[in-house]
């Protein structure tokens, strides 16, 4: 008899094995942590599919695995540049608005529609914005002196170590177009610079820096930056708004002490992910079925609450207002990425080409060396 059970036992699960291999599987190129994943398991659901998420590290990691074509990605979420740059090598298919039953013309927030539509020309067809935030500082309050560094001079803490209490350690963004993107907003240079001059600025910065804080007080990471302010192992470090959410939601979530913070300078970059479908997708019907899914209002509300990061969903926003727990952290923090301060001046990134990335990623190379 329980020969009989087992045999029944191991017939049934390589059916349900079987079957689990036969749905279609959409492929998603994504970052780390950044959809809730129990929206979608009810997508997977709802559509009797499977969703395989690849996580990225970078722009360029997502770049490099759509322009090979060795994977049949589905959807994928760049930031804007990226968009760009794969929208102007022909990569991506463009959106059936008509297949998107949660679209409308006013569906996004007024302020990134603005960025959008000074944005390169036909962005709007090809992206389903996602998220949207700023870079900024974040650090710790631990420290005496380091808030009212940060809060004062901006930039300027990351290049001028005499501005920063004795001791502090400061972390850098290691991805290129961060690294001098940040030594052009300390310059105040324009961040979309091609002009040689200005990279030699940079470059002068950065070495400045190496000099000043030195090996041992200077981190360069991407995702590990975050946490090691809060571990107090870095005292200041550069981040993505959402990097900072991601942070405090947990420091709740474990009822930690919240001793860190971020800062937003006026002149930062602001920037987008959408939702975009790679040439390289072999199920672009189910690709629409995805982002549909996540243009529903509730939906974007639930994954902005488990994420962190500042929806572009305009309906959704004000599900967040109406929360009266994310309001308050709204009415604290620098959630929403426009600043309501005459002076702010918020720059998203262009694709420079192939020729200045390199330069750019020669100026990283050696300012880590």
């Amino acid at each position: 008899m329980k020969k009989v059970i087992a045999l029944a036992s191991v017939l049934f699960l390589a059916a349900f094995v079987s079957a689990c291999e036969a749905r279609t599987v959409l492929r998603v190129l994504n970052w780390g942590d950044y959809i809730n994943m129990d929206l979608v398991r009810e997508f997977e659901k709802e559509h009797g599919v499977r969703v395989s998420i690849e996580v990225s590290s970078s722009n360029e990691f997502m770049y490099t695995k759509i322009e090979r074509g060795t994977t049949a990605y589905d959807i994928a979420i760049p930031s804007d540049y990226m968009i760009e740059k794969l929208h102007s090598e022909g990569l991506l298919y463009e959106i059936n608005f008509a297949q998107l039953e949660n679209y409308t013309p006013d569906v996004f927030l007024e302020d990134l529609e603005e960025y959008r539509d000074d944005y390169f020309a036909g962005n709007q067809n090809y992206a389903v914005p996602y998220f949207w935030g700023t870079l900024g500082i974040m650090y710790s309050t631990a420290k005496a002196g380091v808030e009212a560094a940060v809060t004062t001079h901006g930039w300027r803490v990351l290049f001028e170590s005499i501005l920063l209490p004795t001791d502090t350690k400061i972390g850098m963004y290691d991805s290129p177009r961060d690294a001098v993107a940040v030594a052009q907003l300390y310059l105040e240079l324009d961040v979309n610079s091609t002009l040689e001059a200005d990279f030699a600025q940079v470059e002068a910065a950065l070495a400045q820096q190496k000099t000043q804080f030195g090996s041992a007080r200077m981190m360069w990471g991407t995702d590990e930056l975050k946490s090691a302010i809060v571990a107090k192992n870095l005292d200041v470090a550069v981040v993505y708004s959402g990097d900072f959410f991601d942070q405090y939601y947990i420091a709740l979530e474990e009822e930690i002490d919240i001793d860190f913070n971020l800062y937003v300078p006026d002149y930062t970059n602001v920037w987008f992910d959408a939702m975009v479908i790679p040439t390289t997708s072999k199920n672009i019907d189910l690709a629409h079925l995805f982002i549909d899914f996540f243009l529903d209002a509730d939906v974007v509300y639930e994954n902005s609450s488990y994420v962190g990061y500042c929806p572009a969903h305009a309906a959704a926003y004000q599900l967040l207002l109406d929360d009266e727990e994310m309001v308050e952290i709204m009415d604290t923090y620098p959630f929403y990425p426009i600043k309501d301060t005459p002076g702010f001046q918020g720059v998203i990134y262009r694709d420079l080409g192939s020729t200045v990335y390199g330069r750019l990623a020669d100026i990283l190379r050696n300012a880590k060396v």
